[in-house]
């Protein structure tokens, strides 16, 4: 839990922290643009000096723009030469939050030559957590990480800093926390994929001294409150074991060196992580595995890009002492190869997609679902060639390097579509498939009006698409997205594939009791266009949950 709250935080502080280093505006965009005012305050009063930004409010990214502008004496902000898109407007006051318990980064969809106005950020102080960790001998821990979780999650959390770590006298300190009740830990939940630099590593323990969160001390943060003493006691140091083997050649037994392998942690039978560490066999083809915790685990190879051979991945149980004897083998797999076509497309688009784009293909079969081989080039004729595939269903993915979409819609083997896969058997060799690919550069631009009654204070509005006739295959069952409508009701989606798309507004309140209430429409998407629609939402529409 706690590690995938930290991912999750590490980008927004990311955000934040090119924020605070933004320099001034250069470079004018070209074309028409617009401006964006707003205020900045404290407890009503302007406050100056105050970063405020924007950042391309894209699921698929968050890269933040170089407009931006810094409040003045009065706490006025002026943002200016800024292109048609969507954004997110952000204010970088890293020890305040928003007066508002529920705020949400400001979304705003911007047309070319407007001025938007009053896009303002009412500020309070936050708190502060502090407290030393120490282990059971009373030393303090240092570089130890310690994290802050929410008692009860909110809707505007994810803007706080909730990972830091010790200093040299293992003292931490957590600021800029918004008003509620929160729980502290320091340690790891699964120290096996925690690379430490400095000191052992310790299992997940709780203020108070407790390993599980349900008996773990609640701290009550209120605005500018500082709670100190908030201290950790890390009793039991994580118990680590190593695991070691070879990979060798199937047919003649002999090592192969310089062989990238990786390790994959099991839960419940089920993949629940994997990391590479980007370690590759040594010339006598062995490998090690450190800092294992006991569990169950499997250690898997990654052939080079455009080999023909493969490897299934091999499990082993951690559990008192360390592991040795394991045993990769590799053997010959089979390959496909064919050729990439795009849909409605120009010459400049195709050459684009070839330069910056790779395919991977992957096995789904009893045994396992992971990539049998690295993204391999698209040639510039749009043919390829993957090799080392095990066998089972065979599918597809691409990886693209730039922001336009493209998306696979149809595989075709023979003339005939698979939209569940391709079978492909042990070692076989398929030639001449044929994989379709759209380019997405449609867009539905829109509004959603508000009728018969008042949006609520802690109301939020979505806007989601959905791709009709989906006949549920491998490949086109994928194109479900959602932007979120912003201050004024405008909304955008970017980069769809040609097509009938279902548009629906719907609005979302946390733990709302009654059927919140929600309008649709059909829109269809051709290449390059764009399409604007308007939306009608009946508030008196939502009624009580059976």
């Amino acid at each position: 839990m706690v590690s995938s709250a930290r991912q999750a935080i590490a980008c927004i502080l990311l955000i934040f922290g090119t924020a605070i280093c933004l320099q001034a505006q250069t470079d004018p965009a070209k074309g028409p643009t617009a401006v964006i005012t707003g205020k900045v305050t404290l407890k009503g009063k302007g406050v100056s000096g105050i970063v405020v930004g924007l950042r391309l409010a894209d699921s698929s990214t968050l890269r933040t723009t170089r407009y931006r502008a810094v409040t003045d004496q009065q706490g006025n902000y002026r943002i200016i030469n800024v292109p048609p898109g969507s954004y997110q407007v952000l204010a970088s006051a890293p020890a305040f939050v928003s007066a508002d318990e529920l705020a949400r980064p400001q979304t705003l969809i911007i047309n070319k030559d407007e001025s938007v106005e009053n896009i303002d950020f009412a500020l309070v102080r936050g708190g502060v957590i502090t407290g030393r960790v120490s282990d059971s001998e009373g030393r303090s821990v240092i570089e130890e990480e310690v994290s802050v979780l929410p008692e009860e999650p909110n809707n505007r959390f994810y803007q706080t800093t909730t990972s830091v770590r010790t200093d040299d006298r293992g003292v931490y300190r957590f600021f800029g926390l918004a008003p509620g009740k929160y729980k502290v830990a320091a340690g790891h939940a699964n120290v096996a994929f925690v690379r430490r630099t400095f000191g052992p590593s310790y299992s997940l323990t709780y203020h108070t001294a407790s390993e599980e969160i349900s008996q773990a001390a609640t701290i009550e943060v209120t605005e500018g409150s500082e709670a100190t003493n908030v201290d950790i006691t890390l009793g039991r140091k994580a118990v680590k074991y190593s695991a070691r083997g070879r990979i060798v050649d199937g047919e003649t037994g002999q090592p192969l060196p310089n062989v990238s392998y990786g390790l994959q942690y099991i839960i419940n039978e089920m993949s629940g992580g994997s990391t590479t560490f980007g370690a590759v066999s040594n010339t006598e083809g062995e490998f090690k595995l450190e800092n294992l915790a006991p569990g169950k685990y499997a250690v898997f190879v990654v052939p080079p890009s455009g080999s023909d051979w493969r490897a299934d991945q091999v499990g082993f149980d951690v559990i008192d002492q360390d592991v040795a004897g394991l045993e990769v083998r590799t053997s010959k797999g089979g390959s496909v190869s064919g050729v990439i076509v795009l849909e409605g497309t120009v010459d400049s688009v195709y050459t684009k997609f070839v330069k910056t784009s790779q395919i991977f293909a992957y096995v789904m079969n009893e045994r396992s679902s992971r990539h049998s081989n690295q993204p391999v080039a698209i040639n510039q004729d749009g043919s390829f060639r993957v090799g080392g595939l095990g066998a089972g269903l065979l599918g597809f993915g691409l990886t693209l390097s730039s922001r336009d979409r493209f998306q696979i819609v149809r595989v075709e083997r023979d003339g005939v579509s698979h939209p569940s896969g391709v079978e492909i058997k042990d070692r076989e060799q398929i030639t001449g498939l044929r994989i379709v690919v759209n380019h997405g550069n449609g867009t539905i631009r829109g509004v959603v009006k508000i009728e018969t009654g008042t949006l609520p204070q802690n109301a939020v509005l979505y806007v989601s698409v959905r791709l009709l006739g989906d006949d549920g295959g491998l490949f086109t069952s994928r194109f479900n997205e959602s932007a979120q409508v912003d201050a004024r009701g405008h909304f955008l989606l970017e980069r769809l594939i040609p097509g009938t798309y279902e548009v629906t507004a719907a609005l979302h309140m946390p733990e709302s009791r009654t059927k919140l209430p929600r309008i649709s429409q059909q829109v269809v998407v051709a290449g390059g266009a764009v399409e604007n629609i308007t939306l009608t939402l009946d508030l008196n529409s939502a009624r009580e949950r059976p």
